[in-house]
């Protein structure tokens, strides 16, 4: 009794994942690759968004796998929605094959701490959801460049209109830019709508635009919104 006391004592649980998966052929894959390894067990696995949040209150992951790329789910908010579920002590994997630059770049800003792209070889998953668990991070290489290139590119955009514009003027055109009124821009600044309208006048000026669209058309092919 004492010796087995002592054996489940030293012997480590095993690391509890969620798998997230839109294919449940990769799903079976995923299974199949961690099933076999007593470092890890398999808490649970879904294809759809809905059922996500039960999983978690649920079965309680230390780790969730998962390809954010669900059908009628929205990838980014999707993952921002398991962070507030999960708690501080939840980790994010993700696990996809398609990642763009600007998705790379806003993963790594919310505190997702492993990237894997499924070209790469299953045997690299354990060591990434090993690491990830002991407190690591695991970001692989391209995709970390994809985020420092475009991070990059955003800062030099940034300094170019900037060039231009004050500083109120630059927070301005920043939220014109993503869709405010010129009333609840005014409200963000503590400014009057008058205001608004003269500052937006000389911004229009400086950077060679005419209206909103054509300010938000600017800063999306900036990369500033």
């Amino acid at each position: 009794m004492f010796n087995e006391t002592v054996q489940n004592f030293l012997t480590p649980k095993p690391i509890r994942v969620l798998l997230i998966d839109p294919h449940p052929i990769v799903l079976l894959g995923l299974s199949a690759a961690l099933d076999d390894n007593n470092d890890y067990e398999i808490v649970g696995k879904t294809n759809m968004a809905a059922s996500i949040m039960d999983l978690l209150k649920l079965k309680k992951p230390d780790i969730v796998l998962i390809d954010h790329h669900l059908p009628n789910k929205e990838g980014l908010k999707l993952i921002k929605e398991i962070q507030a579920a999960g708690g501080s002590e939840l980790k994010i994997v993700i696990h996809t094959a398609i990642l763009t630059e600007a998705e790379t770049c806003e993963l790594i800003k919310i505190g997702v701490k492993g990237i894997l792209l499924k070209e790469m070889s299953t045997g690299l998953i354990t060591q990434c959801l090993q690491q990830v668990y002991s407190g690591g991070e695991w970001l692989e290489r391209r995709s970390m460049r994809m985020a420092f290139e475009q991070i990059l590119r955003r800062e030099s955009a940034f300094q170019v209109v900037a060039e231009h514009l004050s500083s109120r003027e630059m927070t301005l055109a920043a939220l014109i830019a993503k869709g405010h009124s010129s009333k609840s821009a005014a409200r963000e600044l503590q400014i009057t709508e008058g205001s608004v309208r003269v500052y937006l006048n000389r911004i229009y000026s400086k950077l060679k635009v005419t209206n909103r669209l054509q300010l938000a058309l600017l800063f999306k092919e900036k990369g500033l919104s």
